[in-house]
């Protein structure tokens, strides 16, 4: 299940929902960040977070930690 938080830009959130959708991923948080979209998966063992960034309506990098 991805989980949705308040406050997510919608068009943002189409982009990024499409992006873990083709990547096959079921289980997420989307959240907003300090400006982008926070994405954070995985295992709380091993977790990875993914940071949307968006310029003018259009994704232009995705940061992973």
């Amino acid at each position: 299940m991805i989980e949705v938080r308040p406050g997510v830009n919608e068009l943002e959130l189409m982009v990024v929902l499409d992006h873990l959708q083709k990547r096959g991923t079921q289980w997420a948080t989307v959240m907003p960040g300090n400006d982008c979209v926070w994405v954070s998966s995985g295992s709380a063992s091993v977790p990875i977070n993914e940071y949307y960034i968006f310029s003018k309506g259009l994704l232009v990098d995705i940061q992973i930690d």
